[in-house]
């Protein structure tokens, strides 16, 4: 019986392994994306672009979103240790946490355009699409991450790639990886989608095929940068965000 047992206890093993590294990875991601502008500001040099003023409003949006990684990552480790019973219960907590966080994504996202908080290669009012198309990416992943909670392999997958939402885009998109202009940018934002590629080489490992929560999280990430980043490059969406309730405020 412990031979028959063996391989499905190590795929476990692995497979909560797996889940805690890339939590781990988001959250040093997030920390190197925002150290200039938050984590460490007036500490380190700024990346090259714009670093305005850091009001009540953002440094409440930044505390937030680091506490919702913190429980992403403790939320990890409680599977890995087997504390199934407290995972549990912290999930209603950072479901709470996670509706806290939406009205806050869309406020400073249109916020921003008053702080002019951009790179040189855009306008304040294009900006705002990667925020607000990243707000519905965020509030589906984590509806259908809570929806299908006792769905294992469904729940994992679509909170990672919530997670991913939240951190891929702000946090490697500030990262000064090339000269600050369209291009890099667009190619930059385009190459975030490659932080998918272990979610699919672990399911094709473990399952055989690539699970379908992951083809939702990725194709919904996919639409919340790529929408953006054509909008932005193109300058098409200035004339909508100008409408938007809280621009400018």
């Amino acid at each position: 019986m412990a031979s028959v047992a063996s391989p499905a206890v190590d795929i476990q093993t692995r497979e909560r392994r797996f889940y805690c590294r890339m939590a781990i990875m988001l959250v040093v991601l997030m920390f190197l994306g925002f150290a200039p502008s938050f984590y460490l500001r007036g500490i380190v040099p700024e990346y090259p672009r714009p670093n305005p003023t850091l009001p009540v409003s953002v440094i409440l949006h930044g505390l937030l979103f680091t506490l919702w990684m913190f429980v992403f990552v403790a939320q990890t480790q409680l599977v890995a240790a087997g504390r199934r019973d407290i995972h549990m219960k912290l999930g209603k907590a950072s479901m709470f946490l996670a509706i806290t966080m939406v009205p806050f994504m869309y406020l400073i996202g249109v916020w921003q355009v008053a702080r002019h908080n951009v790179p040189p290669f855009t306008t304040p009012l294009d900006w705002t699409s990667l925020p607000l198309f990243a707000l519905p990416a965020f509030v589906i992943l984590v509806w259908q991450g809570w929806k299908r909670r006792r769905e294992a392999q469904w729940h994992k997958r679509l909170m990672l790639g919530a997670a991913m939402v939240v951190v891929l885009g702000p946090g490697f998109g500030r990262l000064p990886l090339a000269p600050p202009s369209k291009p890099a940018f667009a190619a930059q934002m385009i190459a975030s989608l490659l932080f998918f590629v272990p979610l699919f080489i672990w399911d094709k490992r473990s399952l055989g095929h690539t699970h379908p929560a992951t083809k939702v999280a990725f194709g919904v990430y996919a639409l919340s940068m790529l929408i953006p980043v054509a909008l932005i490059v193109s300058g098409t969406w200035a004339p909508i965000a100008a409408q938007l309730p809280g621009v400018g405020s």
